[in-house]
């Protein structure tokens, strides 16, 4: 597949955040490269990215010296980077957004929540590491399962790539948690004992969420939120708690109650 790379300049940089634990967001891009069936951000983009999610990316191409500018007006609080896009998506390999913004809010004292896809993140080990007490990298993980992770995550990264990355980054004593969601009925539930197993082993934080269905949603996508409609959600979240609670592995639900 053929990404359309654009570029914008942008007059801020960091947003409210209005998720548990986050004062800010800050996004580095507009849309994403992995394409992921389930993903809800493209409600948050114009309607040409949505209706070509995974074939669009924008550039903010400006938005570290944007958080130069504006940073000293801000209180210190937590920033999620990111919560619409991943901020390790293949295209930052070359464009450093993500790495330049990374430094700026932990060298100004920001403490910064970094959920990814994306073992890219270990490129900027240095600036984790360094800033190790303000910073916690969470990767999500919906399947173990390779093959069938490519098709509902088409272009990103591995499952089994993130949990190597996962391992590395926890084993330099930076705190780390696993997003398993959305939770796929029948597909990630053949991955709940693997998933709180390797929680446990690198004694990272498990949050966990439901598949929520989206009116976007078609072919394949659409099948499973069928499935998700009649799945008993109640059933789901006792049986990872008790996984959790079994192998001593901190839980919580990523969005409240299922």
């Amino acid at each position: 597949m053929e990404l359309l790379l654009e570029r914008k300049k942008v007059k801020s940089a960091l947003g409210k955040s209005n998720l548990p634990g986050l004062d800010y967001t800050i996004n580095p891009y507009i849309g994403c490269s992995h394409g992921c069936i389930y993903c809800y951000a493209r409600l948050y983009c114009d309607a040409r990215i949505a209706k070509n999610w995974g074939k669009i990316v924008v550039v903010k191409e400006n938005i570290a010296e944007t958080l130069l500018k504006e940073i000293g007006r801000r209180k210190r609080g937590v920033v999620g980077l990111s919560t619409i896009t991943d901020p390790y998506q293949s295209i930052e390999a070359k464009e450093r957004i993500t790495r330049e913004v990374l430094r700026i809010l932990l060298e100004n004292g920001f403490k910064v929540s970094i959920q990814t896809k994306s073992d890219l993140v270990l490129r900027d080990l240095d600036l984790l590491f360094e800033k190790k007490e303000i910073v916690d990298v969470g990767f999500t993980i919906t399947t173990l399962e390779d093959r069938i992770a490519e098709l509902i995550e088409p272009n990103a990264p591995k499952p089994s790539a993130r949990v190597k990355a996962l391992e590395k980054i926890s084993g330099e004593g930076i705190k780390t948690w696993i997003f398993l969601g959305p939770i796929i009925p029948e597909i990630s539930e053949k991955s709940f004992e693997e998933i709180v197993e390797i929680a446990k082993a690198t004694n990272s934080l498990l949050y966990y969420d439901k598949y929520r269905v989206k009116p976007f949603m078609s072919g394949y996508a659409k099948e499973l939120a069928e499935k998700a409609r009649r799945t008993d959600w109640k059933e789901i979240a006792e049986r990872i708690k008790g996984l959790c609670i079994a192998k001593g592995v901190e839980f919580t639900s990523g969005f409240g109650d299922l």
